[in-house]
C-alpha cells in the first residue's frame, strides 16, 4: 500500500527532532570510544546512548516551543544539542575517510600483488596514518561546527544577476529572498537587518519563495509583523513553501494579510503593470504532493499570451516543467544544503540529497532559474560554508 507524501511528511517532520536526538546520542558515544580508543562492557553501549538521547531530547524542546523553561532551554540546551549535531557530523566524516581508506588500501594491495610496492607498506591498514587524518578531519569539522553555530548561520551575501526578459520596456529590480523560517529557531537580530537590508536596495518589486514559517511552533503574532519592514514600488509578492504547509498554510496566509501588506499568491497570478507592460508574477503554492506537475501546468496554462512571467515556485525542480512558459523561475528550498565544503559550495547536502539545483542560477530552454539559499536555517541553527542570501536580479529587456 503506497503512503500519501502528506502523511509521510507529516510523520517525519513529527518524529525529526526524535530522530535528531537518536543519531546524535550514538554518534557522540561511537565517536567517544574511538577517539579514547577503548571498548567498554556492553552494558555501557545501552546505559550511555539511551542517557544521551534523553538529554538531546529534552534539550531540543527549545526548538519545538517558542517559550520554554528549565535548565536545557537556554544556553545549555544549544550547546547540548550542538555537540550532538557535531558529533554526528563527525562521524559521517569518519565513515567517509574510512570508506575512502580501505578502497585505496584496496587498490594498494592489487598494485603490490602486481609487483609495484604498496602505498601503506608493512603498516595495518587502519593504523597510525589512518588515525591521524581523521583526527585531524574530525578536530576540522568541530571547528567548523563552532562557526557554523556562532557566526555561520549570521553570515549574508548579496548574489546580482541580470537576466534579459522579452517583452520588457525598461529594467526592473527584483529582490529575491526565501526560506525565512521564523519562529524558534530564528535570531530575531540578524533577520531584522536582512529585512532592512532587503529594503534599502530599492527593489521595484521583492519576491519571497517560501518557508516563512519554520514549523506549528512559531508564534505568528510575534514573528509576521516583522515581515512588514520589507517593501517594495510595486509591492512584495509571496508563496508558501513546504515548512509553511506543516505550520499551517491557512494560519500563515491569515496572519499575513493582518500584519503586512505582502500579496500572498496560492496558485494564482498576479499582474504588474511596469512602465505600460504587463508583467505576470506566478505563484505555486508548495503542498504535500507526490507529483505537483499538473497543477503547475494548469497554472502556466492560463497565462495571456505575449507577456512578460516570473514563477514563484518553493522548489527548484519546478524549471523543468516551467522552462518553456516563462523567462524567469525564482525558487529556494535547498538553503544551498546548509552544510557545504567551506570554499566548495557545490559540496553540500542538498546536491548529494536533494537536486542538481542546489544554489545559483541554471539556464534551460530560453529560461533562467536562480536558487536562493534563504535567509534561516532548517533543523538547527546552523550554517556552514552556504552563507545567508538576497539576490538581486535586474530584468532587462531581452532585445
Amino acid at each position: 500500500m503506497l503512503i500519501h507524501p502528506s502523511v509521510f511528511a507529516a510523520f517525519v517532520f513529527r518524529h525529526f527532532f526524535d530522530a535528531v536526538a537518536l543519531a546524535g546520542a550514538l554518534a557522540e558515544w561511537s565517536l567517544a570510544c574511538w577517539l579514547v580508543g577503548i571498548v567498554p562492557s556492553p552494558v555501557w553501549h545501552v546505559v550511555v546512548p539511551v542517557t544521551l538521547a534523553i538529554v538531546n531530547r529534552r534539550a531540543a524542546r527549545r526548538l519545538e516551543h517558542e517559550r520554554v523553561t528549565g535548565l536545557l532551554a537556554g544556553r545549555a540546551g544549544h550547546v547540548v544539542l550542538a555537540t550532538a549535531f557535531g558529533a554526528g557530523t563527525a562521524a559521517a566524516v569518519v565513515v567517509t575517510l574510512t570508506a575512502a581508506w580501505g578502497a585505496l588500501g584496496l587498490l594498494g594491495a592489487f598494485k603490490a600483488e602486481a609487483g609495484v610496492r604498496a602505498v601503506v607498506g608493512s603498516e595495518p591498514l587502519f593504523g597510525g596514518a589512518f588515525r591521524w587524518v581523521t583526527t585531524l578531519a574530525v578536530a576540522l569539522t568541530g571547528a567548523a561546527v563552532v562557526d557554523g553555530y556562532t557566526r555561520g548561520y549570521r553570515r549574508l551575501v548579496v548574489t546580482s544577476l541580470t537576466v534579459p526578459l522579452a517583452g520588457l520596456r525598461q529594467s526592473l529590480r527584483i529582490v529575491h529572498l526565501s526560506d525565512l523560517h521564523v519562529g524558534p529557531l530564528a535570531d530575531r537580530g540578524p533577520l531584522r537587518e536582512a529585512l532592512d537590508r532587503a529594503s534599502a536596495l530599492e527593489p521595484d518589486l521583492v519576491c519571497v519563495t517560501g518557508d516563512l514559517v519554520d514549523s506549528p511552533a512559531a508564534d505568528l503574532d510575534a514573528w509576521i509583523p516583522e515581515l512588514a519592514r520589507v517593501h517594495a514600488r510595486y509591492g512584495v509578492f509571496a508563496i508558501l513553501g513546504n515548512h509553511d504547509a506543516h505550520a499551517g498554510a491557512d494560519g500563515v496566509a491569515d496572519a499575513l494579510a493582518r500584519f503586512t501588506t505582502w500579496r500572498l499568491l496560492r496558485d494564482e497570478i498576479a499582474t504588474v503593470d511596469i512602465g505600460g507592460v504587463r508583467v505576470n508574477l506566478v505563484g505555486l503554492e508548495d503542498r504535500f504532493e507526490k507529483d505537483p506537475r499538473e497543477r503547475l501546468k494548469a497554472l502556466l496554462a492560463r497565462l495571456p499570451a505575449g507577456e512578460p512571467a516570473i514563477l514563484l515556485a518553493h522548489r527548484p525542480d519546478a524549471f523543468t516543467t516551467a522552462a518553456a512558459k516563462v523567462g524567469l523561475v525564482l525558487a529556494g528550498h535547498t538553503h544551498g544544503g546548509q552544510l557545504a565544503v567551506p570554499g566548495l559550495p557545490r559540496l553540500n547536502v542538498a546536491r548529494l540529497l536533494q537536486t542538481r539545483f542546489d544554489l545559483g542560477t541554471f539556464a534551460h530552454a530560453g529560461s533562467v532559474l536562480h536558487v536562493n539559499r534563504g535567509l534561516g536555517t532548517a533543523g538547527q541553527r546552523i550554517r556552514i560554508g552556504a552563507p545567508c542570501e538576497i539576490s538581486v536580479v535586474t530584468l532587462v529587456p531581452a532585445d
